[in-house]
């Protein structure tokens, strides 16, 4: 008995432990499809022949020549599938900057593919063939020295793969498919802009838009941004989509970001999209290794698995599901192939339980009356996370003007300093959590558990507001530890293990992907959001402890 109690804190533990190994799961890419599979599977393999034709060479729009040429290779991979492309050709026009005037005279030549299916209802495809400029300096306009294999051969090469194996099912398509590999989008999405200007009464039948990019080389093809009122979108993407890797987190960030792509120019006509990006390895992006030797065909097949499934399911479905909702959706991963999703409207239902369990479990949990020393134990934890975020500041600025990094303000390379953000974010955690503890063995249980379940609440309340897409990560966590405070003490270790493990899951692949996302340029967002689960944690720890044993 005396072992079990000493051992019932590592349960806990050991469902944070659990956690972080699916997500490794959930994280992990697919096995590349070989060249000689069956020719209606998408093939990495196969696609990959077309990213060493484009990404030969840089091919920026200011590399005329070379520019020239993947152009030519593009259309070439759509005529060698029996295709006829139209070629779109209109002035860049462009907000001033250093350098711009280098594109004085220059066309943007986007690349146009019909496909006609038995009805007008159409789909479809989006990514850009130009290269990166010069990723060295803001200052100036320079021609680059990115290949574009990834950024956005990935797109380019998924289409063409993705045509040939829905021409190879042999069988007339319901709906329509319009792919457009534009041009100039490292210019400022100036292909689709054009497309949207010049040729607006194209896409009048447009019903689904998905866009295809690379923010790196590796990882998962997270779907990151959809339009909004996603909830049909949604249910389309998932029910076909082969082992997606998403969270309703990453569109609700996006919309936040001043940046954006191709896709960003439809979803402000009003369109229905979807958007595929890899990040990982972001290091190579818009810089020389952005080459055909970094590419990983792992990621290469799950991005063509997605788009694939998608677009088969809906273009030969005769009777496609309307995408238009008057909704968002939440979603999360749980396991890999499985996103749990419900309306927003019932996130924010859990955020009010939530908070209302939390309320309770103070009020009949906590029998202290002394609010000084609770007020003192939020203090302590929000001082604390104010310096754990400065030193995050501090060491990313050191780290750029020693030279380890990119610069402030710089475009890349991005070399994501794996060692910046788990250093901090492990000893901001761990100091987190002893003065929790310490607090716990002063005799403050009731104030500790008050403490944390008022910031949680806090939290929820502005994650609802703010990103209502990612306050699920709060919500569900305050929900479960509010539950595990308020169960008696023979039910609560189980709880505590299981919530635990909820917790872990929640979070694990958001703070993977706020890492890999912005550590390179705002390290302080990514180590603050890691210790956003520090509290509940260790109050699950700390209440699985029997009474006995921890008794002074």
């Amino acid at each position: 008995m005396l072992i079990f109690r000493r051992l019932a804190p590592l349960l806990p533990l050991i469902g944070v432990v659990l956690a972080v190994l699916v997500t490794v799961g959930i994280m992990a890419v697919p096995r590349p499809v070989a060249r000689d599979a069956d020719p209606r599977e998408f093939s990495a393999e196969r696609a990959m022949s077309h990213i060493e034709t484009l990404a030969d060479e840089p091919h920026s729009l200011l590399d005329r020549e070379a520019h020239a040429r993947a152009r030519d290779d593009v259309i070439a991979m759509f005529t060698e599938l029996g295709y006829q492309p139209e070629i779109h050709a209109h002035p860049v026009k462009l907000q001033q900057f250093p350098g711009v005037e280098k594109l004085d005279g220059v066309n943007a030549e986007s690349i146009v593919v019909r496909i006609p299916g038995t009805s007008d209802r159409t789909l479809m495809m989006m990514a850009h063939y130009d290269s990166a400029f010069s990723s060295e300096s803001t200052a100036t306009l320079e021609p680059g020295t990115s290949h574009g294999a990834a950024d956005d051969g990935y797109g380019v090469a998924t289409i063409v793969e993705t045509l040939r194996a829905l021409r190879a099912e042999g069988r007339q398509l319901a709906n329509s498919l319009l792919v457009v590999i534009t041009d100039a989008e490292e210019a400022g999405m100036v292909g689709a802009t054009n497309e949207f200007e010049y040729h607006s009464a194209d896409y009048n039948n447009v019903e689904l838009v998905i866009n295809i990019e690379a923010r790196g080389m590796n990882g998962p093809a997270l779907m990151f941004e959809t339009s909004r009122d996603n909830a049909a979108l949604l249910d389309l993407f998932l029910r076909y989509a082969p082992d997606p890797v998403t969270t309703s987190m990453l569109p609700s960030v996006y919309r936040m970001m001043p940046n954006g792509t191709d896709l960003s120019i439809p979803l402000s006509h009003g369109f229905t999209g979807l958007n595929i990006a890899a990040i990982g390895e972001g290091d190579h992006y818009h810089h020389a290794t952005d080459s055909p030797e970094f590419v990983d065909l792992g990621s290469l097949q799950h991005y063509g698995n997605q788009v694939l499934a998608v677009s088969r399911a809906w273009l030969f479905d005769a009777n496609a599901p309307q995408l238009e909702a008057d909704s968002d959706a939440d979603f999360f991963p749980v396991w890999r192939g499985v996103v749990v999703r419900y309306p927003t409207q019932v996130g924010i239902g859990i955020g009010v339980a939530a908070v209302a369990l939390a309320v309770a479990a103070i009020v009949l949990r906590t029998r202290s009356e002394h609010w000084r020393r609770v007020l003192g134990t939020v203090w302590g934890l929000v001082w604390r996370s104010t310096v754990i975020g400065a030193a995050a500041w501090l060491v990313q600025q050191g780290v750029s003007a020693l030279g380890w990094g990119p610069p402030a303000g710089g475009l890349g390379p991005n070399p994501l300093l794996d060692w910046e953000f788990w250093g901090i974010a492990i000893a901001g955690i761990g100091w987190l959590a002893w003065f929790l503890v310490q607090r716990w063995r002063a005799g403050l249980k009731d104030e500790t558990t008050a403490a944390v379940l008022s910031l949680l609440a806090i939290g929820a309340v502005v994650f609802m507001i703010v990103m209502p897409g990612g306050a699920y990560t709060v919500t569900l966590t305050l929900a479960v530890t509010a539950l595990t405070v308020l169960l008696p003490m023979p039910w609560r270790l189980p709880a505590a293990a299981l919530s635990a493990l909820a917790v872990g899951v929640l979070f694990s692949m958001p703070i993977m992907l706020v890492h890999m996302s912005m550590s390179m340029n705002q390290l302080a967002v990514p180590v603050l959001f890691s210790i956003i689960p520090v509290g509940a944690l260790t109050l699950l720890v700390l209440q699985s402890i029997p009474e006995r044993a921890s008794a002074r």
